[in-house]
């Protein structure tokens, strides 16, 4: 039998045996088990996780596959149609830039630049002049303020048909509700031809396009307004400016951001929903008063089947809207950053 002393190794027993190389300790066998199983479960933690940053993305792989469809791939293939003869229903041969000198050249392409830029320029103009009236008066407190604001948002709601069909009503020639109006006023004794003359058949398709637009722009105000410190306010009349003072040098400063981002969205917007409110009311007449490029490039592919040209007119519209887009991106990003 073993005594006490000789089943338990002292230190004197041990000698050298703890430094010894052949002796190999159970810990030393469990440390590469425990380091694999360690690094098991990170790579694990690490699938788990780019799985989990994959999820969105999954869901929104059909939204993005319907966009390419819906979307790009038209995009694209008039880009291409662009580059082609006008040849419709038959075989189109590669004529390269031929379409854009002809669009570039034609007789109607200086008139239909004048016409889309006065149209541009008056919704910008006209737009953000009444937001900006409307959204100072609905800035102030005012007994049933809510109702008011939701009445003058509401043809922003209106879908763009619907407002046509009720404007064509309205400016109907026989039965039309503004010739009962100004023949009820006296201020004409015949009555007037809003759709069919020009100048008023652009005044008045462009009427229709402000109506249009005027609810977002006062929205883009008020939320401008909000973030103007009512302090700024105060401390300019402690110093006696008066009210167009005030706005001159606190409420316009405050604006400028907001003013310059609505000039570039009503400018893109303005230049591609020409089209409904035109079509909808003149169809680009009469004798071309109202017609945009945009109108132009549906005359010249449905009613005279020039897809070339047609096209080229498309990929014209779509470099200018993209220089529009670009600008108002710059602006936005530069205001994020500064913020």
């Amino acid at each position: 039998m073993l005594t006490l002393r000789e089943a338990v190794p002292t230190s004197h027993h041990l000698g050298k045996a703890g430094m010894d190389p052949k002796v190999v300790r159970q810990s030393d066998l469990e440390a590469p088990a425990m380091a694999t199983q360690r690094a098991g479960r990170s790579s694990t933690w690490l699938g788990y996780q780019r799985r989990e940053a994959l999820v969105p993305y999954a869901f929104l792989l059909p939204s993005f596959i319907a966009l390419a469809i819906i979307f790009f791939y038209p995009m694209v293939y008039a880009i291409v149609i662009s580059f082609h003869s006008n040849n419709f229903g038959g075989t189109a041969d590669f004529v390269g830039l031929q379409n854009y000198r002809d669009v570039v050249t034609s007789d109607w392409f200086p008139e239909v630049i004048k016409t889309s830029a006065l149209w541009s320029i008056g919704n910008v103009v006209f737009v953000c002049g009444i937001s900006l009236g409307i959204a100072l008066m609905l800035d102030r407190k005012f007994p049933g303020r809510a109702l008011v604001r939701a009445l003058f948002f509401l043809p922003w709601a209106v879908p763009y048909v619907a407002a046509g069909i009720i404007w064509g009503w309205m400016y109907d020639y026989e039965f039309g509700v503004l010739n009962y109006l100004v023949h009820a006023a006296g201020l004409t004794a015949d009555k007037i031809n809003f759709l069919t003359a020009c100048p008023s058949a652009f005044y008045s398709v462009g009427a229709l396009s402000i109506w249009k637009l005027v609810p977002f722009g006062t929205v883009m105000f008020l939320a401008g307004l909000q973030t103007i410190p009512s302090e700024y306010y105060e401390a300019a009349k402690i110093d006696g400016a008066n009210p167009i003072q005030a706005f001159r040098y606190v409420t316009f400063p405050g604006l400028r951001a907001v003013t310059v981002m609505l000039t570039l969205l009503i400018a893109i917007w303005s230049f591609g929903w020409s089209f409904t409110a035109i079509f909808l009311l003149t169809e680009g007449g009469p004798a071309g008063c109202t017609e945009t490029i945009v109108v132009r490039s549906y005359l010249e592919a449905f009613k005279f089947f020039h897809m070339g040209t047609a096209s080229a007119i498309g990929t014209i519209v779509l470099v200018l809207s993209l220089a529009f887009s670009t600008a108002y991106l710059a602006i936005v990003f530069r205001k994020g950053r500064s913020q």
